[in-house]
């Protein structure tokens, strides 16, 4: 058990370090091709998308669609994810997630604990360094424009001004705290490991303890369509559920034995997403694959009007938005 916690705490670490490695050996080795291979590189280079990006988060507003990945880079889509337009941000930060505010205004999240804020365009970017003394792992923005970011050691930090200040309501446990959501501006809940749920009703002014998870569970990603309705996702295909605010689980599994890295529901349906292009939905109880998406990590996922776009590795998928009820 001590070494499927140990792995689990450094998987996501292993997750955004490898594509650097990769990355650099790709480089080296174009150095020592043909010119016709470093023309390829050229042609590469010159897309919006490029293969190594790292996808690993995407959010949207009204008017735009973000995606965020490895060495700092930005996609904005303006037609609904058709199209994409790409910046990187200075100093390559390996951007871990991005979020959209009730304003329009965008937010993310970097590997070494920084915040990155926007306005509705998402076309300029500025960073402040959260104040925490260890690794900040998720980041999500409520309807009122409340950031909160949790991570490691049981951090918890709120901003009510965009991050100029944090209030810290840190839990000072040797627990990493890995996914936080505000489903409504009064209610919160924060998913960590060894199954850990907390839950807020009061807009994160107090979080008390809610039903476990199982102390072996090491969520992955957490979607919470209201303040009853949640579902979170994890190793081996693991997919717990809850009707009652979290207070108590139901325990499920999608069928796959592979990490499950994203996750989405509504009335019509769930939709599970993770490693090497694993992607199920579930309608009617019944869990189908969903077919057509690249055999890459797969880990953001956001639900517009029409669609859902399934950003993982280098590229952004669009799908429509039937799939939740079991149509692809």
């Amino acid at each position: 058990m001590l070494q499927i916690a140990v792995y689990a705490r450094l998987s996501w670490r292993r997750a955004l370090l490898a594509p650097l490695v990769g990355t650099g050996l790709a480089l080296g080795l174009a150095a020592c091709q043909p010119d016709t291979q470093m023309s390829a590189v050229s042609a590469e280079q010159g897309k919006p998308i490029h293969r190594y990006d790292r996808l690993q988060s995407v959010a949207h507003n009204t008017d735009r669609v973000v995606a965020v990945g490895a060495f700092g880079v930005v996609l904005t889509s303006t037609d609904g994810g058709q199209q994409w337009r790409r910046s990187e941000l200075p100093g390559a930060p390996g951007l871990i997630k991005v979020t959209a505010c009730g304003n329009g205004s965008f937010a993310a999240l970097d590997f070494n604990g920084s915040l990155w804020s926007s306005d509705g365009k998402a076309e300029a970017w500025t960073s402040a360094t959260i104040p925490a003394n260890d690794a900040l792992l998720d980041l999500t923005c409520t309807a009122d424009g409340h950031l909160w970011v949790v991570g490691a050691r049981g951090a918890i930090l709120s901003s009510a001004d965009g991050g100029k200040s944090w209030v810290p309501k840190s839990l000072d446990e040797d627990i990493q705290l890995l996914n936080v959501q505000f489903p409504t501006p009064s209610f919160g809940v924060i998913a960590g490991e060894f199954g850990r749920v907390l839950v807020s009703v009061d807009g994160g002014g107090k979080w008390a303890e809610a039903g476990s998870l199982g102390p072996d569970f090491y969520p992955q990603a957490m979607y919470f369509q209201d303040d009853k309705t949640g579902i979170v996702v994890g190793l081996g295909g693991a997919v717990l559920e809850t009707a009652d605010g979290g207070k108590t689980w139901t325990r499920a599994k999608a069928p796959t034995e592979a990490p499950l890295y994203g996750v989405l529901s509504d009335p019509a349906g769930v939709l599970v997403v993770g490693a090497v292009g694993t992607a199920f939905h579930r309608a009617g109880g019944q869990w189908q694959p969903v077919k057509g998406l690249p055999m890459t990590d797969l880990r953001g996922l956001s639900m517009t009007a029409s669609q859902i776009l399934v950003a993982g590795g280098g590229s952004i998928t669009a799908l429509p938005g039937s799939t939740l009820s079991g149509a692809n």
